[in-house]
Formats: structure tokens, C-alpha cells, sequence
């Protein structure tokens, strides 16, 4: 959480501070029973064993009121959710993706992996009339807004929450006023979203032209609402915001932390102060876990169960027999069962550059068809995941048995004209290195077929532009067409016996044109044609290979398949490449000879241990091979140690097992992780045609290094015992050169 966010809920804590109490109403309060669930963040699940034992004892309430997670509970539990039901939506959620600020790589469109692959969008910005776009900075809880919409059911508009199974009301915080909002009618996902929505963490709820955000910075524990909705008594269940222990006091956001804990302690005691002699009160204690620790979330349930069960004397008193309870329970349950609505009208609102056909040519979810919710979210998810929206939500709009679907898109801050920035270096500590900056200008949605232009510029060891036109033959159509153009300009090294005895540089230019097929978000088919010339010639060394000008001109075909969850650090999943060119004559080339190439990944996990595998096999079986078809190893997981150039062959078969660790967890901002880890290397090079380069033979590498996975790229730090070469080198690598 960053610290102006954190001033900002100090802030809003002064505002609330001179709100009235509630319970200065005029009217006296209705008979009945009140549950009242406190916030907690992963503490509130705790509610969930509160429940349990409520309804071991045959305890009916008339209203239920929350603050932040336990108006979410709360608001599962008015709508009929069966508590069995709600563990397992707990269980189910990754809690991990549920708070991360963009979509699981496995979740994302095929392109945008293949440029973070590449290190190509380290970093992005939009652009547009109003100048440069900054992307959010907050969680913008497409994640969260989901798992709230299956707790909370159907997800109808509703007039009043009093027509749920059970009177329900959320807490939240008016952002500009600090005024405290009571949330009593609408979508029920929206108001319990908008009662946990933390400054900072998650991006503010839009209610009736009021910013929202979590109710627990006014009132985390609101006895005196429940109090006022239906309960001439109270039982209320108190998570608590304890503070940090000293030794965790070592910055400037744990101090803040703790003056937020602190001013909520404040006022949930002032709410405990108004409990009678009637009432309840419930108090959890949960030791050792705090309000961030979701994935130990189900682990809160036992202590709620546990605290209830203390307080059991004081909560006979509510008990009913077993036929009136029988009927209650029955009644709350009604609602939560009820038969789906067929579907009379699906509207799309919100939209400024995405063409509605999108909704049209994506949604299963049919007019004149039952409303099938999970069909509905499966249609959403796929939607939000290619990459064009902060936040897409749905709302169901009954007219008895019929309804209309209502989609809120809210397109992303930054655009469809997107800025990518990118790049890295490489060093061996001996003077050798490798640079590359990147910039990369992306216009998306240049017609309705969904057509994109992407300008690609490297800049360093390689300068590139490349400019490519990525037009779909339609919305639900897999296939496309792909024009390119590419300029270049580059310095290749020349090894001899570990010594680099010559620089070469190529410069040239190809056009292209592809066609293909995108397999889903995992996998493309693709074939082409390109043609174009170099030059090439010696600027610095020994004259190995002659200056000359080279036509080139070939047809190629290849098939991408990627699965993993990372690109550089991955702990699970699968890739791989294969690719084949004939260069020819025929297509313009000087030379005929044909090349492919296999490059094979997998990734699995044992515990927190990380065993990853990686092959590549590339050649061809032509005898007299121009050095351009050559292949280049050297680098991270290509012979580590070895400088990138040092080592090419006409053929390659490469092997890689490695291991890894994570021996911390960086933040949301800064990345995933940092590792430790060990690899073993092989490879056997060799050289069919004649060359002034010596064949290299079987080459090994065994390396130790330190990685860390960034949001500007990879970083790795590795020394690697080279048994061929008889030495120790060290490597360094920042982002992909």
C-alpha cells in the first residue's frame, strides 16, 4: 500500500470522527435479533465458524449488518448461501491472483505473452489526445467482483436489501466526505465489494455519484445500525485490528499501518460501549494471523467456531425449537434456489473504442435463452482477458420471470494506443557485453475486426525497426493476415579457441507477408513468406568471412505453444517452438538450404522447489550453411557462463535441467520473487559444412545463481564451471538484451 493512500484513510478517519452516532434515532428500533459482523480483511472468514455454531444452537436473526469482509459474509449468508457452499467458494478462490493488479499470464491474449517474453512491455504507458495515460496503480477487482458475484448469487438489482432472505446492510465510506454510506439496495456483489474496498489496494466503487471505499474506516463494528434495521438485540462478533508488535514497526508504512489499526480500535470500542445487558458479544482472537494473510483464510474458521462456543451461555438465550427454526432456515434458503430467468435483452454501457460487435461475436449467453450465470462469467472472463478493460461487471435486471443482463465495461485508463518499453544487458566481467534498449508503439482497434499495428525499435548490440499490421479476419474467427517490414543493423562476434577473433556486421532490410491462426490465448499456427538482402563485412579483427552482399528469400511455417505462468521464473506449465524455413532461389535467395528448430520448455513444482527442463534442437541437414543460418548459444540456460556468440554450429542439440527457490516474495509492484537455484547444461555442436571455425564439439556448464523475477524483466547473477574450457566465469543479466 503506498503511503499517500495510507494518509489518505488518516484522513478520512478525522472526517469520520465528528459523524453522530446512530443511535441517536428518534424512533425506537424494531423487535428482533441483529447479527453484526466487524471487518477483518482474512481475518473476517472467521464469521464463517461463527455461523457454524449460530446454527448448531438453532439461533435465528431478523437482519444481518457488515462491515468490509464481514459484509461479505454477511451478505452470502442474507441471500440463502448454505454455509457448506461457502466454505468451498473460500477454498476455491486463488487468493494470490484474486489481489494481483493484472490477469494470470495463462489468462492473457497470446500476443501481449510473447512480448513480455521478449521483455518488450516492461513497461507501459498509453497515449491520446490528452497526452501520455498512466495505467492504474490499484487493484482494479475483476478477480474480486466475480468470486462476490457467485457468494452473492443471482446477481439482481434490487429495490431494497429488506427483500433478500434476510434485511442486509453494508457499511462504507464516502472517499471526498468521509461521510459513512449505508448501502441498502442495488446489486448485492457492488455493495459488498464497495464495503471492502481499501484505499489503495482496490480501486474505489462509483454508488449513486458517490466515490466508495471500506466501510471499516467510520464503522468497523456497527452495533448501533443493527441495532436501528431490526434489533431490539444485539449479537455482534468482533474480529479486532491488533496492533503490531514492536520488532514489526521498521518503516514508514508500518508505522502508518498501525495509526489506521489503532484509530479502528477506536471506534469499534465506542460501538461495544453501546451493547446492553441483552446482547452478545462475540469475540475472536486470532493469533498470529493479520488482515493480508488470505491464503490462510479457511484457517480463521476453527477460532470463530471457538469463540462462539465461549460465549455459548450468553447466546442460549436466542434459541428457538427446532420447528421454528426448521422454517426460518427455510426461508433464508428460498431465494438462493430460486429458478433462473430467461434472458429478454443483453445491454453493453460504458463503451468509447471497443465496437460492441465484441459482445456479440464473444457471448454464449443467448436472448431468449435461461440465464446460465457461469456461462455468463466464463463469456466475461474471456472478454476482460484480452487485455481492453480495468473492470468488467455485470448486473441482472428482473421483470418477473424475464430479465435483462446489463454490462458495465470500463475501458482501460490507459487506452487502446499503448507505449512498451524494454530491453537489458548482459556481462560476462571480462569486458564482453551486450545492450539492448526496446520501444515498442501499439494502436489497437484500428477497425472492428479487432486490426492492430505494432512499430517495434531496438536500440544497441542489434538496431531494429520493425513495423507489423495484425489484422483477424473477424472477432470469432481464429485466422489472420500479418504484413511486415524490418530494417536492421547488427554486430555479430566471432569466436575462436574462447577468444573473440573478429566482429562482423550485418545490415539489411526484409518484407513479409504471414497468415495464421491464433490457438485461444496459448498457441498460434503461422506460415509466410519473406524477401530482403544484407551486406555483411569485417569492422574490427580477422577476415573469417568475406564481405559480400546476400539476397535473401525464403517460405517458412511454424506452430508456438505457451502455457507456463512465467516466462523466465516459471513454476509450472509447459512451451515449446518449432519453426522450419527453405530458403531458395525460387524465392529469391542466392542459396538454397533448409533449417528448423525445436525449443521445448516445462516447468513443474515440488512444494516451493522449482525443477525446470528446456531442449532445444536446431540445424539442418545441408552441408554448406552460410554463417547467417548458423545457430548462436551462449548466455542464461544457453551453455551459462559462455559469452551469447561464442559458440555456433550448423547443428545444435541443447539440454537444460535446472533448479530454483524462492527465497522471498517481492512486492506487487516490484515483481514475483527472488530465487537461488543451480542448472546442469549439455549440448553437442556441430559443424557439416567447411569453416575456418573448429567444430566445438560437447560443451557443458554448471552454474549456481541469484534471480529475481522483476516487472522491468529477469535479473540473474550465476557463476558457471565450464569443464571444456577448464575455468570459473561469472554472468550477469539484466532483462532480456
Amino acid at each position: 500500500m503506498k503511503l499517500r493512500h495510507i494518509v489518505l484513510f488518516l484522513l478520512c478517519l478525522a472526517g469520520a470522527a465528528a459523524a453522530p452516532s446512530r443511535s441517536a434515532a428518534a424512533d425506537p428500533p424494531p423487535k428482533g435479533v441483529a447479527l453484526v459482523l466487524s471487518g477483518g480483511g482474512a481475518r473476517g472468514v472467521a464469521h464463517v465458524g461463527v455461523l457454524k455454531v449460530l446454527e448448531d444452537m438453532r439461533i435465528p436473526v431478523d437482519c444481518i449488518v457488515g462491515t468490509s469482509m464481514g459484509a461479505i459474509v454477511g451478505g452470502a449468508y442474507a441471500a440463502g448461501m448454505e454455509l457448506g457452499d461457502m466454505v468451498r467458494e473460500i477454498n476455491a478462490v486463488d487468493w494470490i491472483n484474486l489481489f494481483a493488479s493484472s490477469v494470470p499470464r495463462e489468462d492473457q491474449p497470446f500476443r501481449d505473452k510473447q512480448d513480455a517474453a521478449r521483455n518488450r512491455s516492461a513497461i507501459t504507458l498509453g497515449y491520446g489526445r490528452g497526452g501520455l495515460r498512466l495505467p492504474q496503480s490499484a487493484i482494479s477487482g475483476q478477480g474480486m467482483d466475480t468470486f462476490l458475484t457467485r457468494l452473492a448469487g443471482d446477481a439482481e438489482v434490487l429495490d431494497s436489501f429488506d427483500s433478500l432472505a434476510l434485511p442486509y446492510r453494508a457499511v462504507a465510506t464516502d472517499l471526498e466526505t468521509g461521510e459513512l454510506v449505508l448501502l441498502d439496495k442495488g446489486p448485492l456483489w457492488r455493495a459488498m465489494r464497495a464495503s471492502m474496498a481499501v484505499p489503495g489496494v482496490f480501486l474505489p466503487i462509483e454508488n449513486d455519484k458517490r466515490l466508495l471505499v471500506d466501510g471499516g474506516l467510520v464503522m468497523n463494528l456497527p452495533v448501533d445500525i443493527g441495532r436501528e434495521l431490526c434489533g431490539g438485540r444485539v449479537i455482534a462478533v468482533n474480529l479486532g485490528t491488533p496492533p503490531y508488535a514492536r520488532e514489526r514497526l521498521r518503516s514508514a508504512t508500518d508505522i502508518a499501518l498501525q495509526a489506521i489499526n489503532l484509530a479502528l480500535e477506536q471506534n469499534v470500542r465506542q460501538q461495544i460501549s453501546h451493547l446492553g445487558p441483552d446482547d452478545a458479544l462475540i469475540q475472536v482472537e486470532l493469533p498470529g494471523i493479520t488482515s493480508r494473510d488470505f491464503e490462510r483464510a479457511l484457517e480463521t474458521i476453527p477460532y470463530g467456531t471457538e469463540a462462539a462456543l465461549r460465549q455459548s451461555a450468553s447466546l442460549a438465550r436466542f434459541s428457538v425449537d427446532e420447528d421454528t427454526y426448521a422454517k426460518w432456515q427455510a426461508l433464508r434458503q428460498f431465494r438462493w434456489h430460486k429458478r433462473a430467468p430467461v434472458v429478454a435483452d443483453i445491454k453493453v454501457e460504458g463503451l468509447k473504442f471497443v465496437p460492441e460487435r465484441l459482445f456479440g461475436a464473444t457471448l454464449t449467453q443467448k436472448v431468449g435463452e435461461p440465464l446460465d450465470f457461469q456461462k455468463l462469467e466464463q463469456d466475461i472472463a474471456r472478454i476482460y482477458e484480452r487485455g481492453d478493460f480495468d473492470r468488467l461487471r455485470y448486473s441482472v435486471l428482473h421483470d418477473g420471470p424475464r430479465a435483462t443482463v446489463q454490462l458495465d465495461a470500463d475501458e482501460k485508463a490507459s487506452g487502446p494506443n499503448l507505449l512498451r518499453f524494454g530491453g537489458g544487458l548482459a556481462a560476462d566481467f571480462e569486458g564482453g557485453s551486450q545492450v539492448g534498449l526496446y520501444a515498442g508503439l501499439s494502436r489497437r482497434w484500428l477497425n472492428t475486426r479487432g486490426g492492430r499495428w505494432d512499430t517495434d525499435l531496438q536500440l544497441g548490440t542489434t538496431n531494429r525497426i520493425r513495423t507489423e499490421l495484425f489484422q483477424p479476419l473477424d472477432l470469432d474467427s481464429g485466422w489472420f493476415v500479418a504484413p511486415s517490414i524490418e530494417l536492421f543493423n547488427r554486430v555479430l562476434p566471432v569466436f575462436a579457441d574462447e577468444r573473440k577473433v573478429s566482429e562482423n556486421k550485418e545490415k539489411g532490410g526484409l518484407i513479409g507477408f504471414d497468415a495464421g491462426y491464433e490457438v485461444g490465448m496459448w498457441g498460434e499456427l503461422r506460415a509466410g513468406w519473406r524477401r530482403g538482402r544484407r551486406t555483411s563485412q569485417v569492422v574490427s579483427g580477422l577476415e573469417l568471412f568475406p564481405e559480400r552482399r546476400i539476397e535473401e528469400g525464403w517460405v517458412h511455417a511454424g506452430a508456438i505453444l505457451d502455457r507456463l505462468d512465467s516466462p523466465f521464473f516459471p513454476r509450472r506449465g509447459y512451451a515449446a517452438r518449432v519453426r522450419a524455413e527453405l530458403h531458395s532461389p525460387t524465392f529469391g535467395a542466392d542459396r538454397r538450404y533448409f533449417f528448423t528448430e525445436l525449443d521445448g520448455d516445462v516447468a513443474t513444482t515440488v512444494g516451493a522447489n522449482v525443477f525446470r527442463l528446456h531442449t532445444l534442437f536446431a540445424g539442418s541437414p545441408d552441408r554448406d550453411l552460410p554463417e547467417i543460418g548458423r545457430t548462436l548459444l551462449g548466455g542464461p540456460f544457453r551453455l551459462s557462463g559462455y559469452r551469447y556468440g561464442e559458440l555456433a554450429a550448423d547443428q545444435v542439440a541443447l539440454v537444460s535441467a535446472s533448479y530454483y527457490r524462492q527465497i522471498t516474495r517481492l512486492p506487487d509492484a516490484l515483481g514475483r520473487g527472488v530465487y537461488a537455484g543451480a542448472s546442469a547444461e549439455w549440448a553437442t555442436l556441430r559443424n557439416r559444412g567447411p569453416s575456418a571455425i573448429p567444430d566445438p564439439g560437447r560443451r557443458r556448464a554448471w552454474s549456481l545463481f541469484l534471480g529475481a523475477d522483476t516487472t522491468i524483466g529477469p535479473i540473474y547473477v550465476g557463476a558457471s564451471y565450464l569443464p571444456e574450457v577448464g575455468e570459473v566465469r561469472y554472468y550477469l543479466q539484466l532483462g532480456q538484451p
